[in-house]
């Protein structure tokens, strides 16, 4: 079958990424800049370069593979003439359909692209350790690089990018690296800029552009304002649209937490596997959540106002797991937040017990209504199945108090407090939220919590502290008495010791 030609206009970014001729690439470019359309483009080659090669397609989990890099794989690939079913097949083999088959073919399809001349993508997940066993590949790729782990690029992709074929030698992408992402908002993406470095220092084999969205010169002008005006901030904007890098937050009011320690990911792969490529949104629920221990009860800590939000963990063991958060904005409602997203994720859950939080606003009643906030949310989660039990009791906890507990948990160093964990891929703007929440010394004395940002309504209040005001409440009512004990009989000991 002969496609008819198709003509596809690229940017000034992307035409440099094009005829770079380094054989490493690290596109950092904003949203709307085209960076689906540079990804097919560079899929396309490898195919054609290579025929029966073999390439890793890297995303950061299983899961995100299957709802974001799939599609859009399967989009950048149609935008260059190549169309699933009939160039390429995807989760199994086109060897009946006529397809030459890969110079190594896979033991397994499930996570493989096949194209017509024999050559495969494997769908490489960094969350689980042998995604790429195996595997000689004759190039490397990922988008959405920023989310990637670089210990764990490294041991699983990177190792493997070592396949050689005399008739590939003058391929100008055998063995190369490209990656393209907007850029990183959490510390854990700092790799990813830092590669910046590595091109100036190396400029013959690594290339690194930048580009913003305003060099797409097919975008609407009226999007950038749509962009700007929807409760987005300076700092988010800037960062995902303007592709400028948000300034890293010095002193912040979680100054001990660290990526490399406090953040996790735990996917159930095996649940993922059995959705495979024709998974829809409703079968991302907490059955795919490896770290959700299904036979004990859930902690739900809400935060309330116009902006609602809920942050759902479990104390187990030695750790207490911050496992999902949720939120929504005006004008949604609070029931909308449970309705429309925790009771459903949460609906496979199997001790349906909850242990519920909040701020101590949760006490006032309803607009129109007898009920509190927390009532409303018992009434909801008791009608769908669930047995609530309140915890939030007594006077709020003072910043400072919040401040030293949260930092001493972070640090490590009491053997009587758990370890704090957060599930990296599930709580996205908390750990945002987290990492910008910014402290200061308070008029009263001690420090406080910066919440200036709550009272901007161009902020966008997920990344303001509503989350993590949800996220210390819980922490501070389970753990607070534990502390200010273990500090006073230490005290105690250093006074008898002198």
């Amino acid at each position: 079958m002969i496609s008819k030609k198709k003509l596809v206009k690229l940017t000034i970014p992307q035409i440099a990424t094009v005829l770079a001729p380094q054989k490493n690439k690290y596109v950092e470019m904003g949203r709307g800049g085209g960076k689906s359309t540079i990804l097919g483009y560079h899929k396309r080659e490898l195919v054609r370069q290579m025929p029966k090669a073999s390439f890793a397609l890297v995303g950061a989990t299983y899961s995100q593979i299957l709802s974001r890099t799939l599609p859009s794989t399967i989009e950048g690939l149609s935008m260059f003439n190549l169309y699933q079913d009939v160039d390429f097949v995807v989760g199994r083999s086109g060897k009946k359909m006529g397809f030459e088959m890969p110079f190594q073919p896979p033991n397994q399809w499930d996570n493989v692209i096949h194209f017509a001349n024999g050559s495969i993508f494997q769908l490489v997940s960094l969350d689980n350790p042998n995604s790429g066993r195996g595997l000689n590949s004759y190039a490397e790729l990922g988008d959405e690089a920023a989310l990637l782990d670089p210990e764990k690029l490294f041991t699983n992709v990177k190792t493997t990018n070592r396949a050689k074929k005399e008739i590939f030698k003058d391929c100008q992408l055998l063995g190369s690296e490209f990656y393209v992402s907007s850029t990183p908002i959490n510390k854990k993406g700092k790799w990813f800029t830092d590669m910046e470095k590595v091109a100036i220092a190396n400029p013959k084999e690594y290339a690194f552009i930048k580009a913003s969205a305003l060099s797409n010169p097919y975008l609407n002008q009226e999007w950038f304002k749509k962009m700007k005006d929807a409760a987005i901030s300076e700092v988010l904007y800037n960062a995902e649209i303007l592709n400028i890098r948000p300034k890293e937050i010095v002193d912040g009011f979680y100054a001990n937490l660290n990526t490399g320690r406090h953040y996790y990911t735990d996917y159930n792969n095996s649940y993922l596997e059995t959705i495979g490529v024709l998974a829809r949104s409703e079968h991302f629920n907490s059955n795919q959540d490896n770290d959700v221990r299904a036979n004990e009860p859930l902690i739900m800590s809400v935060d309330f106002g116009v902006f609602n939000c809920c942050v759902v963990s479990q104390k187990q063991d030695d750790t207490y797991r911050v496992l999902k958060s949720f939120f929504t904005k005006s004008p949604k409602l609070l029931d909308d937040l449970f309705i429309e997203q925790v009771i459903p994720y949460y609906r496979p859950h199997q001790e349906k017990f909850v242990y519920l939080y909040g701020g101590h606003d949760g006490n006032n009643r309803l607009p129109n209504d007898t009920r509190t906030y927390f009532q409303q949310i018992t009434d909801l989660l008791v009608a769908h199945g669930w047995t609530v039990y309140l915890m939030t009791k007594g006077a709020a906890p003072t910043h400072t108090d919040k401040y030293l507990l949260l930092n001493a948990m972070l640090k490590e160093h009491h053997t009587r407090l758990p370890k704090i964990r957060i599930n990296e891929h599930n709580n996205p703007d908390l750990i945002i939220a987290l990492e910008r929440a910014e402290a200061r010394e308070s008029l009263k004395g001690g420090i406080e919590k910066v919440k200036k940002d709550e009272r901007n309504p161009l902020f966008p209040q997920q990344h303001a502290t509503h989350l993590t005001d949800a996220f210390d409440v819980p922490i501070m009512s389970m753990f607070n008495d534990i502390f200010k004990g273990y500090n006073r009989l230490l005290s105690e000991s250093r006074i008898q010791s002198f």
